[in-house]
């Protein structure tokens, strides 16, 4: 067997014991003696011992002279992918359901940072939490969509006169909705860009769906055939998943451009 695969199924097979898996998890910010491990981990001593000398011979923790355990520099890496591994085999079908194949590589090996999101699935629901979000935002609202959302509308120019700031990334080609925008709202957006309480930005394909305020982030993916799934989506107070969602949303703002389309001119 080559040496690295090797090396990566001793590493599978050390973690995959659920008792030492606890025992790694455990250290997680902090030093503990063998004793409190088995005691906090209801496990015998004999036990813990067996399973933290397993950890140490795969250089995952190691023992100070007063006898705490604690990672690795190798254990501090391992700990930050294991992340990764619980979002998705928490959430098996939908990632089985759903396309990420295009996300940027960085983003793809942050999928941990969503492991404190919660998983909607309820289609009203996400488009409730959407209003909501923008009528409650003071400071700013972030929107990267395929389509003008016309439930979205009235909240959102109640958001602006309240002061918010708002980002929109929509696509270059697009038919917009029956009946979008009326002369007065086309009247009021077009202030609202002009004095700086918009920016409106464009990309060719637009592959997900998020929209953020300071408050809370939102982000939808496609099924396998391309369709935004409105139906699913993470939502997140939780600062790790919300700066995974804001970066990705900065990411997305550079590539686009300002050139405004024919739809909205």
């Amino acid at each position: 067997m080559n040496i690295i695969l090797e090396n990566l199924c001793n590493l599978f097979f050390e973690l995959s014991n659920e008792d030492r898996l606890r025992i790694f998890l455990q250290l997680n910010g902090k030093a503990l003696r063998m004793t409190q491990l088995s005691r906090m981990l209801t496990l015998t001593v004999q036990e813990t011992s067996r399973h933290l000398s397993r950890l140490s011979e795969m250089k995952l923790v190691k023992k100070d002279v007063e006898g705490f355990y604690s990672y690795t520099p190798v254990g501090e890496q391992v700990l930050r992918l294991i992340p990764g591994f619980e979002v998705i085999s928490k959430h098996v079908e939908h990632f089985n359901t759903h396309n990420y194949s295009f996300l940027p590589h960085t983003f793809a090996s942050r999928i941990g940072d969503l492991v404190n999101c919660t998983l909607t699935d309820d289609v009203m629901v996400g488009f409730h939490r959407v209003e909501n979000r923008i009528l409650e935002a003071e400071e700013y609202v972030w929107i990267l969509s395929d389509q003008i959302l016309m439930s979205s509308i009235d909240p959102l120019k109640k958001a602006i006169n309240c002061g918010a700031q708002f980002k929109i990334i929509l696509p270059i080609r697009m038919n917009p909705p029956a009946g979008f925008i009326d002369h007065d709202d086309e009247k009021f957006f077009e202030e609202a860009t002009v004095s700086k309480f918009m920016e409106r930005r464009f990309l060719e394909k637009i592959e997900l769906s998020m929209v953020l305020s300071e408050k809370e982030a939102g982000v939808v993916f496609p099924t396998l055939d391309g369709r935004l799934d409105y139906g699913f989506g993470f939502l997140t107070t939780d600062k790790l998943g919300y700066d995974w969602c804001k970066d990705l949303f900065l990411y997305y703002w550079e590539k686009a451009t300002i050139e405004i389309p024919e739809y909205l001119r």
